[in-house]
Parts: structure tokens; sequence; C-alpha cells
């Protein structure tokens, strides 16, 4: 999420950009492990500096989407109060939303449940927030690589930095990776959740990050028509609290948890937690059947002991981190990439604008966002669930960023992504990906190499 703000910031400059990828693909790790929230601020204090940057990113998101061709909308949040306690909470959320400058009413008695729509009948009231919204965050960050693709960024992923070089003056002048060392004139640090091992790594200062995991719950589409708005209970300390999020394609994320755990790869699930969730969940959307989950998974969020490290290293003069950022990379991220770019341009890297640069991408048709009149009669459904065809995903295999994996078809497209999670389109999804990359059916990866899923046989 932001190592992709960043590049595509960057690709509007006459600059050489390389994206060093650690992973097979972009928009992994959190990126793709989060609630889509792209918000107005009103849930933090004033006066940092992550909600300076959420606060300067929020208006951007409808010029950014369509440019993008991200699915966006603005469709408003609830915080209920469930009790005493709950109440006076709600009016501390209704100060901070009031500094942030955030449109709020309190809802009580029959304008809330008017608002709320049949949603947390024990609610004494909530705070309304309309301009809480919603994204995709997997299309955007695919999208911000591939407007930075597009632009001349070059992409490499499975390419994880491994060590550095420096002069004697203690500046990077190259960067290690398995495949080759390449030579730098500047390095950014956005390694999310080992931003401290990229630090250790390039000789800068020392600090600790470790992951937060959260669990979510996804519901089909079933629920999502009764649920109408975002839904959280009060935030706590560590968390905004438990939420139901309606995401772009009306299916529903329930949860997350915050758990810091100190493996940095551990994504695992356990029963008792994603128990915990589903009671608290009960709270907000009554009469649930679990019947309607069709996924659980975890996301590992960045925390560490000093959130938004976003500034030029003290002991390593051609070095920045964007590091720290650990709930609400999705809502900085527009803002971030312009701090980051300031922050370059301050240690000499000149940013001089590109006349020639792309600032949007062509609109892919999707047949689940046409209208029936808008959709090609020869469509050749996939996907059933998701209602996605082979054009689109012979699409998403193809182009600057294309597909190598089922995931990677899944993430671009949301095949095998609906309420039967592949068990009916996957054959179909995994032919169309061997044609256009290649592999033998029987060696079509599902997601890192090494992860060969098998269709037909050798």
């Amino acid at each position: 999420m932001i190592g992709s703000a960043i590049a595509a910031q960057l690709s509007r400059y006459h600059l050489r950009v390389l994206w060093l990828e650690a992973a097979h693909d972009v928009a992994e790790g959190a990126s793709k492990a989060n609630s889509g929230i792209a918000g107005t601020g009103y849930d933090m204090p004033t006066g940092t500096l992550e909600s300076d940057l959420v606060l300067a990113s929020r208006d951007t998101w409808e010029s950014t989407c369509e440019a993008l061709d991200v699915p966006f909308e603005r469709i408003g949040s609830l915080s209920f109060a469930f009790d005493e306690d709950d109440l006076a909470k709600v009016e501390k959320l209704a100060e901070q939303a009031a500094n942030a400058g955030a449109r709020f009413e309190v809802l009580e008695g029959a304008r809330l449940r008017e608002t709320a729509a049949g949603t947390a009948p024990d609610a004494l009231a909530a705070l309304h927030v309309p301009g809480e919204a919603v994204v995709d965050p997997i299309r955007l960050t695919i999208g911000r690589a591939r407007l930075a693709v597009t632009n001349g960024v070059d992409l490499r992923c499975s390419t994880p930095a491994t060590g550095f070089l420096h002069d004697r003056d203690g500046r990077i002048t190259h960067v290690v990776t398995p495949k080759e060392t390449f030579a730098a004139g500047a390095v950014v640090n956005a390694a999310g959740v080992n931003g401290d091992v990229i630090a250790r790594a390039a000789k800068a200062e020392s600090f600790e990050m470790w992951p937060r995991k959260g669990m979510f719950l996804l519901l089909d589409r079933a629920v999502g028509e009764r649920v109408p708005k975002i839904l959280t209970t009060i935030p706590t300390e560590h968390t905004r609290g438990v939420l139901a999020v309606p995401t772009t394609n009306r299916t529903v994320l329930v949860g997350p948890t915050a758990t810091d755990e100190t493996d940095k790869t551990d994504k695992s699930t356990d029963a008792e937690t994603l128990d915990w969730i589903w009671r608290r969940a009960g709270n907000l959307i009554p009469a649930l059947s679990r019947d309607h989950v069709i996924k659980v998974f975890a996301g590992l969020r960045p925390a560490a002991d000093r959130t938004y490290r976003i500034e030029v290293s003290a002991q390593v003069p051609n070095l920045v981190h964007a590091t720290g950022i650990r709930s609400t990379g999705v809502q900085s991220s527009p803002a971030v990439a312009g701090l980051v770019c300031s922050l370059l341009e301050s240690i000499g890297v000149p940013l001089t604008p590109r006349q020639d640069s792309a600032v949007r991408l062509p609109r892919v048709p999707r047949l689940a966002e046409l209208s029936s009149a808008d959709a090609a009669a020869d469509s050749t459904v996939v996907c059933a669930c998701e209602h996605v065809t082979a054009a689109e995903i012979e699409a998403a295999c193809t182009g600057v960023v294309p597909a190598r994996s089922l995931d990677g078809v899944r993430k671009r497209t949301r095949a095998m992504a609906g309420r039967c999670q592949g068990a009916y389109c996957a054959v179909g999804v995994g032919f169309i990906l061997s044609v256009q990359q290649g592999y033998e059916p029987w060696n079509v990866p599902q997601g890192e190499p090494g992860s060969e899923w098998g269709v037909g046989g050798a």
C-alpha cells in the first residue's frame, strides 16, 4: 500500500526508480488483509503526524480512485454505544470528530433506528460519520503499481533487499539482493513489518517492529444487503473495535482483533478468537448465521515502538524511512507518498516533473460492475459467484503488472473469491493462467513459487 503509493508518485518525475518487492506479487502482506476503510480521521486525536496525513488524504479519494479504476464509496459509519461507559466514549469521539473537521451527528431513538436500518438493536446511541468510506485496497495497490510501471518504474518481484554497501560518509551506494546488486542514489525503506530489519541492514537507527495480528471473517453478499454502513463497537486503545465493514463488492468483513505477536510470518487463525469475534459481531448484526462465513483469515499490521516513522535517517544521509504505519496505511497513503517525495527532495533528489507521465489507467470492463444493457452478449463467465469473465482473467494475466498465480488472478478480478472460494471455477482460471503465462497446467502456482496447485496431471 505505502510502497505502491510512493512509487506511483515518484514515477511522475524524471527519475530512475527501482521497486524491490520481496513477495512474488504486489498487494501481499497487510496490503491485502485490512478493512479497506478510507476514513475521515474522526476517531484519532489531532495534532499527530498520523492524523495530519489522514486529514490531508481524505479529500483526494474520489479523484484517485477514479483515475486508477478502483471501487470507492462514501457509505458512512456508525459507532455504537451499548452501555453508560460507551455513551461517555461516544461524546469523546464526537469531540474528536469536531476537532478533525469531520461531519457527524449523535443519533438516538427513532433517528438511530432509522439510520441503523435494523442493525445493533440493543444500542443506546451511535456516532454517525457520513464521510467514512470503503475502498478496494487490493485493486488500489495494484492500480498504483500499474501506473508506476507504466511510467517506467522497474518493479522486481521476489527480490528482497538483503544488504547495503556504503561509502565513507555512510551513504548507501548499492542495494544487495539474492539476484543482483543495484546502484542507488537514495533509498526508501517502506518494508512494512520488516522495516526494522531493513534499517539494521542499512546501518541506520535501531528500532523495533512487530506484527499485530488481526483476524477477520468474511461474510457473503446475503449479509451485505443488511449492512448499510460501516458498523463498529467503540474503539479501544489498540483497535477501532470490532467492525462490520461492507466491502466494495458488498460482502462483509467482520473483525479484526489486535494481538501483538513475535512471528512476522504467522498468519494462522484459531477457533477461540474467531468465536470471540463472532459473539461481538452479534451485537452489530443480529440473528446472524455462521453459514454465511465464506472465509477466515489473518493480517499482520506493522506495529512499532514509534508509529509513523517517516523521516530521513539520522545515520544514513540518503535513506528515508516510511515505516511504523500500523492501522491507517490505506487512509494516509496519498499524503505519505507526498511527504516521502518532499523528504527525498530535501536530501538532494531532483524532482523535475515529467510532462509525459500517465496520470490515469484505462478502465477494464468488469461484468460485475456493468449494467445488463452494457454487458456483452458473448461474455464467457468463468467465476459464477463473482461474475468474472474469461476476458477479465486474460486481462489480469497480461499487462504491465500481470498475475502470475491463482492468488494473483483472485486479487485482480475476484475470481475464486466468492461463496465457493474457487471450488467450481479454479480449474477454468488455472487453465487461462497456464495459457497466458506459459505454465504446464499441473504447474500453475497458488501463490509464492513452490505452491504449485495442480490442474490436471503430467
